[in-house]
Order: C-alpha cells, then structure tokens, then sequence
C-alpha cells in the first residue's frame, strides 16, 4: 500500500470531514495488516510511525520519492500574462494556504516603490498567476484570488499550459501548510524556478537548501520571502540551479525501480 501524506490526522480541520472519517476508519487496519508500505518522504515516514506506532511497522516502512515527468511540449501563455510572473500551482483548498499568500501579495503592491525589482523589461511587482482547480472550501478563497489587483486565476490547466508557465515565470509561490511530498515544487526545481516554500511538512526536505523557506502561517514572513527572491536576481538564479541539480535526482524510473524491488521482497517473503 502507498501512504502520500497524514494531513487527515496531522492538519484535520484542512481536509474534508468525508476523508478523515474514511481514512481514519480504514488506514488503521490497513496498515497494520499490509505487507510493505510505500510512502513518498521521510517526512511522512516519520508522520506513519509517530501516528501509528504498530509493531514491526518500521520494517514494512519504504520511502519511495516520487519523480519529474517527461515535460510535453510548451502551449502559449493565456492571453494577459507576461513573462516574470509568481507562478503559484495546486488546488484550491485549506492547506494550500492561498489567503496567507494573497495577503503577503497585498502587503508588497502597497509599497512596490519600496522594492528594487526589474524582472525582464517590469520594474515593480510583478503578476501573480494561480494555476490550480477548486477543491473544497473554497469559495471564500475564490472570490478574494479573483478580486485581488495583480492576480490572475488561471483554474486547471492541460499539461502544455503547465510547461509554459513554468518556463515562463520568475519563481513559485508555494506556502503550502503541509505536504507529503509536493510535485510542484519538484516540477518548479526541474524547470530551474527558484521557490517560497512553507518549512513544515516534506517540502524543505524535497527542496534539499535549493529554497527559500518561510512559516507558512505567518503571512509577513511570506511577503519578506517574496521580496527577498524578487529583489535579488542572483539568489534566483544560485537557487534556480541548486534546485535544478537537485531535481534531476528525482526521476520515476527510480521510483519504478524501488517499487519493483519492494514488490520483489515480499513476493519472495510470501512464497517462503
């Protein structure tokens, strides 16, 4: 059984009451009877076994990281978006931490005198793109993405949207209040896209030092992170390429290749 994340037991009010009454009334059982437990991050190793503290569960425990797809050919930029853009990718919901990051967005165009910003031929702050379909409560956090100046909410978007956008921006946004591994950021790093992470959850250990890393639950910390990466083009580009090398340690054929070898165990451990 592959385990992503425990945000239904660790961040409860950040997930949908069907989830957690599901997971938490099956994951139980389920982990205490599996054979091999794949999960993408030490992080969520830790999060398993602290929650879960079954006997043996440690030896069952495989961390599996996830991988970088083969990226499609790029498709046009929306029509209103220049390059140097914040790009900001996930769904709407709680835990992806959209209003904290709207209002440290806020904090930065009210003093765009203030910053020292000259990104391709924009001086000043630039747009902030949201790629990323509703997902539940959002409706609040909807409205304020669609109604604040700067912004432009995207929804989801096909994979060759996804490819420009990454090609095309200045840096992600992602002050995401946990995550059990975060492809985003994984995606961003390959495109060589320096990043805003929250330092909870598994994303410092995904971004390996190749980010900037804020408390993702204080809105001026954000808003100091973003300035910091707008206002320096030299620490962009030193991260842009640490996460870039760090990346291309990520790929799905080692992730196949760990999943077979796990297949392999406990199929030889089962015939025995």
């Amino acid at each position: 059984m592959f385990v992503h994340d425990l945000a239904f037991r660790l961040r409860p009010a950040e997930v949908p009451w069907q989830q957690r009454l599901y997971m938490g009334t099956l994951l139980g059982p389920a982990l205490r009877n599996a054979a091999a437990v794949l999960v993408p991050s030490e992080t969520t190793k830790r999060d398993v076994l602290a929650t879960y503290p079954l006997p043996g569960l440690d030896g069952r425990l495989t961390v599996v990281p996830e991988g970088v797809s083969t990226p499609p050919p790029p498709g046009m930029l929306p029509e209103g978006i220049e390059p140097g853009f914040i790009l900001a990718v996930g769904t709407v919901e709680p835990r992806k931490n959209y209003p904290r990051l709207l209002a440290a967005y806020r904090q930065l165009r009210s003093r765009p005198g203030a910053l020292p910003i000259v990104i391709g031929r924009r001086v000043g702050v630039p747009q902030l793109v949201i790629a990323g379909r509703p997902g539940w409560a959002y409706g609040d956090t909807l409205h304020r993405i669609q109604s604040e100046p700067g912004v432009r909410f995207l929804g989801h978007v096909d994979e060759a949207t996804l490819e420009v956008l990454y090609q095309s921006a200045s840096m992600l946004a992602f002050p995401s209040l946990y995550e059990g591994f975060g492809l985003p950021l994984l995606e961003a790093m390959a495109h060589g896209l320096p990043a805003l992470i929250g330092k909870s959850g598994s994303l410092p250990e995904l971004a390996g030092g190749a980010a900037v890393e804020v408390d993702a639950d204080d809105t001026d910390a954000i808003a100091a992170g973003l300035e910091r990466l707008l206002a320096d083009p030299g620490l962009r580009a030193r991260l842009g390429e640490a996460g870039r090398q760090r990346a291309a340690e990520f790929t799905w054929e080692k992730a196949a290749m760990a999943t077979l070898e796990v297949l392999r165990r406990v199929g030889g451990s089962s015939s025995k």
